[in-house]
């Protein structure tokens, strides 16, 4: 087998691949061909077998059924002649009707299932049956009518004997029948057991076959053409000088593997072309490079200036010593509300600032806003300054010379940043002015050092010293022993969480007025997330409300 598939790769080459595909392609349908064939010949002969195998099972079960109520006849007979008393004879003979009713429709249904061949051999058998029936019938009706005794006359002689004993032959004749003819199907079901054997051997040689087909395609086609195209990818790539495989075949991948070769022999005549034309212009390229490097610098630095002055978040202007724009931005414009065909490059400041004024966004004449600007720029000096303007924004202008006698301006809106300090301004004089004239003593102690940050007016009433000796200073450099330890004992608990928020009694020997009987109520302060960074204590003088209760 294996020196066959040697030979017939060997000679694949020697075929063209329209004729290889066609050849498999026609293998492939005369394969599926047969196997159709062959399952339609199995389905006809599974057909047939179950169609014959039903039959031959019906055959069987009437023969059985009829043999059993024969028998069953014959009993009820047999009852009623040995029933003295004529009302159990006539149950007898009821029930023998019935049965041979049963009997007759039997006979009716097997004689519409059997096949013509088998008609002759039913035809006897049936009218036996049919005797049998009228014999058995007018006995019954005899023991109904007359007794049992009229039956027992009627039935014990030698001719109903004989119609039983035909019967009990033809049914042995029919099982017989019926047991050679199952015989005959399970040896035809073992020869159709081959068959399905050796249509299983078809299939085997077909898969074979078919697996054979696609090796040798594989092999004399799809791997010559993934060579040829990984050659190509390569030459494609730069790689020019390679050997071209299957060139010497005679079939289509020959031709295919010839023209690569005739690309590759172009490409590397293109190839050399390309470096003498390479060579040629290398001196005028490195001629064209150095200018473009000139140029490319000119204006990459103009595009980078022009790219900072456009995403500037101030408005920017700058001008000649003759008060010319030189440059402006957008944000500029935006700002005081000028146009494009005003603020630009070549127009003069005057110009700007008369538009200001007609749209209100400046407060002096434009020719005192002018004469002061040309006093700064001729003593070069910078200046930092703010505006308000009538709309009630705040400008920030940061103005300052620049080499060759130029000047350069940025205008920045400051409003909200102003609005923002005084609101706070205001704020903090309240809450100063606050803890300034409340009542009790408020300090603020640093959480780490415990230093005194804030004092107010109390406090100094309270301990007897001006806050200047008390803000920096920690409760143990402020006080005796005792007192400072047991306030920053009582700091620390509370930072660590230790204590609770409720005001807590201390007796302390101030530095300035003597023993006091004061309440603390001590407060964590956080800011953001994480430990306390202040604690602030709020403390109470009840020196005199003890006095006076004692």
């Amino acid at each position: 087998m294996r020196e066959l598939l040697r030979r017939f790769n060997r000679s694949l080459p020697s075929f063209s691949l329209n004729d290889k595909i066609s050849a498999a392609a026609a293998a492939f349908a005369v394969l599926v061909m047969l196997s159709t064939l062959g399952a339609l010949s199995a389905l006809r002969e599974q057909r047939l077998f179950y169609d014959r195998l039903q039959a031959l099972a019906a055959a069987s079960r009437n023969t059985e059924r009829t043999n059993a109520l024969i028998y069953a006849v014959v009993m009820e007979s047999r009852g009623i002649y040995m029933s003295a008393d004529r009302t159990v004879a006539r149950r007898y003979a009821d029930a023998q009707l019935v049965k041979l009713a049963q009997l007759s429709k039997v006979v009716e249904e097997w004689e519409a299932q059997v096949a013509d061949g088998d008609a002759a051999l039913f035809a006897p058998f049936k009218k036996r049956i049919e005797q049998f029936v009228a014999f058995r019938t007018e006995m019954a009706r005899q023991t109904i009518s007359v007794g049992s005794s009229a039956a027992r006359e009627l039935g014990d002689n030698d001719e109903n004997r004989a119609v039983r004993t035909a019967l009990n032959e033809d049914l042995e004749k029919l099982s017989r029948l019926y047991a050679d003819r199952t015989r005959e199907l399970g040896e035809t079901a073992d020869a159709r057991g081959m068959a399905a054997f050796y249509l299983g051997a078809l299939g085997a040689v077909i898969i074979t076959l078919i697996a054979a087909a696609a090796l040798a395609l594989r092999r004399g086609v799809l791997m010559p053409l993934l060579d040829i195209a990984r050659v190509t990818d390569r030459i494609a790539a730069g790689r020019i000088k390679l050997k071209i495989p299957h060139a010497r075949r005679h079939d289509e991948i020959g031709r295919v593997a010839q023209a690569v070769a005739t690309y590759q022999d172009g490409a590397f005549r293109l190839h050399e072309l390309e470096q003498h034309e390479v060579e040629i212009e290398r001196q005028y390229t490195d001629i064209l490079r150095q200018h473009e490097q000139l140029e490319q610098g000119a204006i990459s630095s103009q595009q980078r200036l022009d790219a900072a002055v456009a995403n500037m978040a101030q408005g920017l202007i700058m001008l000649d010593s003759f008060g010319y724009v030189l440059m402006v931005n957008d944000q500029f414009r935006r700002l005081y509300n000028v146009p494009a065909s005003i603020a630009k490059p070549g127009a003069h400041v005057r110009e700007i600032l008369a538009h200001r004024a007609k749209v209100g966004l400046l407060r002096e004449k434009p020719s005192e806003y002018l004469a002061a600007l040309r006093e700064r720029m001729k003593e070069r000096r910078a200046e930092i300054f703010e505006v308000e303007l009538a709309d009630g924004r705040i400008i920030r202008i940061s103005e300052r010379p620049v080499d060759g006698g130029g000047w350069i301006a940025t205008h920045e809106d400051f409003t909200a940043q102003r609005r923002a300090e005084r609101k706070l301004a205001r704020a903090e004089y309240f809450l100063a002015a606050l803890l300034e004239n409340i009542p009790q003593a408020v300090l603020a102690k640093e959480a780490q050092s415990l230093r005194y940050m804030f004092v107010n007016r109390a406090a100094e009433r309270l301990f007897g010293v001006p806050r200047t000796d008390i803000i920096g200073r920690t409760p143990a450099e402020l006080f005796s022993p005792p007192t400072g330890a047991i306030l920053e004992e009582a700091a620390r608990e509370q930072l660590a969480g230790r204590g609770d928020d409720e005001p807590r009694a201390h007796s302390i020997l101030t530095p300035g007025n003597g023993p006091r009987d004061i309440v603390v109520r001590r407060l964590p302060v956080s800011i953001g997330e994480g430990e306390p960074k202040y604690l602030l204590s709020i403390i109470e003088d009840r020196t005199q409300d003890q006095r006076a209760a004692a």
